[in-house]
């Protein structure tokens, strides 16, 4: 049947099936919209595979991976632009039917997800039943002692979940309680959050001995379900960790990660790349390089904030500055690299090809949680205009400021179309399969923020990662993609984010600065100290960050709930703040930043110990003054009025 399609103007909706239901919408932007489909709906992220197989048998035929459709030369011309082109980097290694990918997510599901299931993968053991870094049960049970109390609390499990910001897993993840067999009690009495799993001997039977997964820097928590207003525990979105004290309480040979301090606030890190690929492999026996010494004085890229994993199936290029290929998955089981940080061989390499195909499979089909509350749909459908219509440079605030290479100067145009009505419109996307597919590298100079996780791929980090193993130095062109020889005369920048499930993603920008939805459109509400709530307080125990719906969320702002910190007040060192002006940088910031700048190494050990509770509540305050916790940028929308905020606001809650 030939399709029809709708032209339109924002003032004139009525005709094409839709209302202005505010009234205060700008007219006269020309809209092309295809009227067979709705304004609002949405695919939640995952991956097409599984939303394909879905009541198929299992050798139906896979279709193509629609990232694999961003080649050179697509969408040319079109409302939503890409310039991160899809690499192919493990040609043959990818299923072709459907019980093929079911059985992949199964494998990886046990793999990353962990929570006692035999074939979990835990801190550089891969899945063996042992690892230097894996802590007994015994000591496990006895943290209480270490968090000042005169005895075993009965809510240890859930204590544990509030000091460390370790989300219980959501489903039965057991431990051994003292005196308990694990072998007697199906693996014990106890909950373990998702950051850790009980590891099995080879003939399946608990050893009672705890590895460390993924999720201690990949899981979080939205909403309580016992409220009624979940998802309650996630796996692979913002963390609420802090794992600083975390790693030096569960002590043995995690105390490294301590000492050398890897995150400035709660619920961050310092995940950088290439920088940490050359230490894991400090030691490869297969190509006998040490770690190149130029490292250690490479600048630091600083706080960053971990990215979740249900987008993964709609993005070209991993990492905040696109820094390798999705198809790039080796990366993706560096925590699990058996034997890592001393001699690796080809066994561990082994390993990670045997099984990442696995975990990819898993992390790409795990879906964005609905928003739980309710929805203004005339707002939200008002919204998903103006969201894939609205020329941000087509007003005298952007006159001047630079635009996107290509695309209709919309919040899709960065962030790619969503709407069933625009994704069918050919002015959008050559095909519908390109449906939330961003694959656009803002430049730095547009996009604004933060610099400093740029920064720190410097020519030495380049140089070392075209020997990374980790980097593919076996396949050059999945190397380094900010690598010049790869990168071309695409700028460095920052790659915008798929939106699907954005509401449970809150805070905001590559460096978590900002709280809220609300803020990252409208810059000048932007605070430069602040605090989120936590828990409601119990005596002598630290508790982690509320992620109660009804009392920490704020539904307008589509965000977490914070108050500003006054510069000066006693939480806060006259270092880090000048009271006489709090909206600009102390002098000593500015001395630390060129520290920093110029020796990374120092950002992560010139820094004091977290071994009070008064320490660990202060890891609470995000300072945007401090070493690559700007939150500037993305200062186009500041053009939107208020109206139009909120009705793209509810609109992304739809997502």
């Amino acid at each position: 049947m030939k399709k029809l399609f709708c032209v339109f103007t924002v003032s004139l909706l009525v005709g094409c099936g839709s209302s202005d239901p505010i009234g205060t919408l700008k007219a006269g932007t020309t809209i092309v919209g295809n009227k067979d489909f709705p304004l609002l709906g949405s695919a939640r992220g995952g991956h097409l595979f599984d939303s394909f197989c879905e009541g198929k048998p299992d050798d139906a035929v896979l279709p193509p991976d629609p990232r694999s459709l961003v080649q050179p030369g697509v969408n040319a011309g079109k409302a939503v632009y890409f310039n991160a082109h899809w690499r192919t980097c493990r040609a043959g290694a990818y299923p072709t039917t459907c019980g093929e990918q079911r059985a992949h997510v199964e494998r990886g599901r046990a793999l990353i997800g962990g929570s006692g299931a035999i074939g979990a993968g835990h801190q550089f053991g891969g899945s063996n039943p042992d690892s230097g870094y894996a802590t007994d049960a015994a000591t496990y049970n006895n943290l209480w002692q270490q968090w000042g109390l005169m005895a075993r609390p009965g809510n240890f499990d859930q204590l544990v979940e509030e000091r460390y910001g370790l989300p219980l897993a959501p489903t039965r993840n057991p431990y051994p309680l003292p005196g308990e067999d694990p072998n007697a009690t199906d693996g014990g009495s106890g909950q373990l959050p998702t950051a850790l799993t009980q590891l099995h001997n080879a003939d399946g039977s608990w050893n009672g001995k705890l590895g460390v997964t993924c999720s201690v820097c990949h899981s979080g928590q939205v909403g309580t379900p016992g409220s009624g207003l979940g998802p309650g525990t996630i796996y692979g979105t913002n963390s609420i960790h802090d794992f600083i004290p975390f790693f030096r309480e569960l002590g043995n040979s995690n105390i490294g990660f301590s000492v050398a301090s890897l995150s400035r606030a709660r619920g961050t890190g310092n995940i950088t790349n290439f920088q940490l690929f050359a230490l894991v492999e400090g030691g490869d026996q297969t190509t006998y390089r040490g770690l190149d010494p130029r490292l250690l004085v490479a600048p630091s890229t600083g706080t960053e904030d971990a990215p979740v994993w249900w987008n993964t199936g709609h993005r070209t290029l991993k990492f905040f500055d696109g820094g390798l290929p999705m198809d790039a998955s080796r990366i993706e089981l560096s925590w699990y690299y058996p034997g890592a940080p001393m001699a690796q061989t080809e066994a561990a390499h082994a390993y990670v090809l045997a099984n990442e195909q696995d975990s990819t499979s898993w992390l790409a089909s795990l879906k964005a949680p609905e928003y739980p509350l309710p929805v203004d749909t005339g707002l939200a459908e008002a919204g998903a205009i103006l969201f894939h219509a609205k020329d941000l440079w087509a007003e005298s605030g952007n006159a001047q400021a630079q635009k996107p290479a290509g695309g209709n100067g919309s919040c899709a145009s960065c962030h790619g179309a969503y709407s069933p009505r625009f994704v069918n419109d050919p002015a959008f996307l050559d095909d519908p399969a390109l449906e939330g597919i961003a694959a656009y590298v803002v430049p730095i100079d547009l996009i604004g923020s933060d610099s400093r996780r740029l920064d720190g791929n410097n020519d030495a980090v380049v140089a070392s990662s075209r020997n990374s193993w980790f980097a593919y130095r076996d396949v050059p062109e999945c190397g380094n993609q900010n690598d010049p020889v790869l990168r071309g005369e695409r700028p460095l920048g920052y790659l915008a984010p798929p939106l699907y499930g954005v509401w449970a993603t809150a805070p905001y920008f590559h460096n978590g600065s900002v709280p809220n939805v609300a803020e990252v459109l409208n810059p000048a509400e932007r605070q430069p100290i602040w605090r989120r709530a936590s828990k409601p307080a119990q005596v002598g125990v630290v508790m982690g960050f509320d992620t109660d719906l009804v009392r920490a969320y704020d539904s307008e702002k589509m965000g977490w709930k914070y108050e500003a910190v006054v510069c000066g007040s006693p939480t806060l060192p006259l270092i880090e703040c000048d009271p006489l002006d709090p909206s600009a940088e102390p002098l000593a910031q500015t001395v630390l930043s060129a520290l920093y700048a110029n020796g990374g190494v120092l950002w992560n050990l010139a820094n004091l110990p977290v071994l009070t509770n008064e320490q660990i509540e202060q890891r609470k305050i995000y300072n945007t003054h401090l070493y690559s916790q700007s939150n500037t940028g993305h200062d186009f929308t500041s053009v939107l009025n208020e109206v139009e905020r909120r009705a793209i606001i509810e609109y992304l809650k739809t997502l």
